[in-house]
């Protein structure tokens, strides 16, 4: 900082003597050399820009520090935001391999659940014919005994029936009172010996 403004008055202190030489052999040069007039013009914009970059370096050079800092803090965030999407990236590749691996997992599940489930249906298809099978043959049994009573009795009537038509046909009025008086005579000794 000392240097550059040492450097600045060494500046002005060297080109001030040469601006007053200069103007003082303006009417020489005038004529046919440089115009002393650019001369001044150019010392004075050296000067002032001179002093103004003097002036301002700090400010400027704290302006451009800071946008250096903002640009490689954008930077940096930019790499950390490109690292988190890299990260981002791969955990979704990796969810989107694992998805597969589960969409194949639940078809296997589903398969052994749809086996698992076809052979409980067939199995209780299987219970419910056993027991449609037994209640048939509980009830063929049964009508069968009803059956076979019905016979027997039908068979029962049909043999009284033929046995009293017999009877009828053998029993002739003569048999008719002889079995009466029999009878009767069964009965009437069987008073005497209660008596």
């Amino acid at each position: 900082m000392k240097r550059s403004t040492a450097a600045l008055l060494l500046a002005l202190l060297v080109l001030a003597p040469l601006a007053s030489a200069l103007a003082a052999e303006e009417g020489e040069h005038a004529a046919g050399g440089i115009p002393t007039e650019l001369i001044f013009k150019w010392l004075n914009f050296i000067t002032v820009f001179g002093g103004l970059g003097y002036l301002l370096r700090k400010p400027l050079g704290e302006f451009f520090a800071g946008q250096r800092a903002a640009i490689r803090s954008g930077i940096e965030e930019a790499r950390k935001a490109r690292e988190e999407s890299r990260k981002r990236l791969a955990e979704v590749e990796g969810r989107l391999a694992r998805l597969e691996q589960e969409v194949a997992g639940l078809r296997a599940d589903a398969a052994e659940n749809a086996a698992a489930e076809k052979q409980r249906i067939q199995e209780a298809a299987r219970r419910e014919a056993e027991r449609v099978l037994a209640t048939a043959r509980a009830e063929m049994e049964s009508v069968t005994r009803a059956a076979r009573l019905e016979l027997r009795a039908y068979a029962a009537r049909l043999a009284v029936s033929l046995a009293e038509q017999e009877i009828r046909q053998r029993l002739t009025p003569q048999t008719h009172a002889a079995l009466f008086q029999a009878f009767a005579g069964h009965l009437a000794p069987g008073k005497e010996r209660r008596a």
